[in-house]
């Protein structure tokens, strides 16, 4: 993603250790990368479990898989709501709108944003099992999203003026 240019609708991000107003929120890097290098091991974990056929992956590492969604997700969202509240922007209603957020702000386009709600709605499915959990589209799910894993982190890396840590 390329770094957009301060403007009204977003005057920039603040990182620690800049020229800021008293009293606003600042981007802590340090935190930001962990939650990547995070976000990283959990996307080369469902990388592996994706490249299992479906009927390996339902029979033997679901639980693993709905883990790694979950807490990949989790990372996202954590990131996410960095962000917001460091920006001071106002704070998310839910975790799909926490997405929405930065899709106001330009820091992801739409159709990511849509991708990324859609991941916390699966997140929300795992944790509080409101009905079966369809594992076949949990792995279906790994075929499709690990992109948008990329395209998140590369969006959080570049408020910061650095490129994602490979």
């Amino acid at each position: 993603m390329v770094r957009r240019p301060p403007g009204p609708a977003h005057p920039g991000p603040r990182v620690r250790g800049t020229d800021r107003p008293p009293g606003l929120g600042v981007i802590d890097p340090g935190r930001v990368r962990a939650k990547l290098r995070l976000l990283r091991r959990y996307r080369a974990r469902l990388a592996r479990l994706a490249a299992l056929p479906r009927e390996t992956y339902v029979a033997e590492h679901d639980f693993e898989g709905r883990y790694a969604v979950q807490a990949a997700a989790q990372a996202c969202l954590y990131l996410a709501n960095h962000v917001i509240a460091s920006e001071g922007w106002p704070p998310a209603a839910d975790f799909r709108d926490s997405f929405s957020r930065l899709e106001e702000q330009a820091v992801i386009d739409a159709e990511l944003a849509e991708r990324m709600r859609a991941l916390a709605g699966q997140r929300n499915l795992l944790v509080h099992l409101y009905g079966e959990v369809d594992d076949a589209l949990v792995h279906a799910f790994l075929q499709d999203g690990l992109a948008d894993l990329d395209r998140f982190a590369r969006a959080v890396a570049a408020l910061m003026d650095e490129p994602p840590s490979q």
